[in-house]
């Protein structure tokens, strides 16, 4: 009896949560952040960058797949990504190893987009970016997150409706499968609330479906599902360092 009761609890605990994680993706949004903690939407960069001079630190959680060939546990990452110069932005995350049932160890990566092209009435914009660009290891190292593309985005607004395409196409240097070939989505924010961002995409891998909330102008909070079946959560704190 008690251990029926105890089992009833846990279900409607995760029930809860899983009701709060639903609310969130349908009711809420903002000005997204990727999983991997640069501008981008849920899982694919992004053909912009932050404003200029815009510092953000954040933490995701990671569940099991997404990371195609590296990771086969669910885990999370805490980064720290600043724009400097209008045009350049650099991401540093830490992505943490599960050794032996520890999370103890982490893995650094470093990454970078410069934008070549800025969006303008009738052309895209363009924007060419590099992950987990250095490593202290010999030989193929502990580059997990190796990738390079190219991504572009064109923003399309109606009467009280704004709408972000985003398209590119990701390289795969160092044979990581992480983001290879075409990927691309869609994000949608409503004009009389700007803190409310829907998105959804394709990261060459699974269709991810998202929404984020701005408050308090500084904290951004993200969920939805990674292949429409796995939470994605992340929350990251935003600052301009200067006007």
């Amino acid at each position: 009896m008690d251990v029926l009761f105890t089992e009833n609890i846990k279900m409607r605990f995760y029930q809860l949560i899983y009701l709060l994680l639903f609310m969130l993706t349908i009711s809420f949004g903002c000005y997204a952040q990727r999983s991997g903690g640069s501008s981008g939407l849920i899982n694919i960069p992004a053909g912009e960058l932050w404003p200029d001079k815009t510092f953000n630190a954040g933490v995701n959680y990671i569940p099991q797949g997404i990371y195609i060939k590296n990771f086969n546990y669910n885990t999370a990452n805490y980064f720290f990504n600043v724009n400097f110069l209008p045009f350049i932005e650099v991401t540093y995350r830490l992505t943490l190893f599960n050794a032996e049932g520890k999370y103890n160890q982490q893995d650094r990566s470093l990454g970078g987009k410069c934008r070549i092209l800025k969006e303008k009435k009738y052309f895209p914009s363009l924007v060419v970016g590099i992950d987990d660009i250095y490593t202290t290891v010999s030989g193929e190292g502990n580059q997990y997150f190796a990738s390079a593309y190219l991504v572009s985005n064109k923003t399309i607004t109606f009467p009280g409706h704004t709408f972000v395409l985003t398209i590119g196409y990701g390289f795969d240097p160092k044979d990581r499968d992480r983001l290879v070939g075409l990927f691309g989505g869609i994000n949608y924010s409503p004009k009389r609330i700007p803190e409310l961002e829907l998105m959804a995409e394709y990261d060459t891998h699974h269709l991810n479906v998202a929404a984020s909330v701005y408050l308090w102008k500084h904290l951004a909070i993200y969920g939805g599902w990674y292949g429409i079946k796995k939470p994605a959560i992340g929350i990251a704190y935003r600052v301009k360092l200067a006007d």
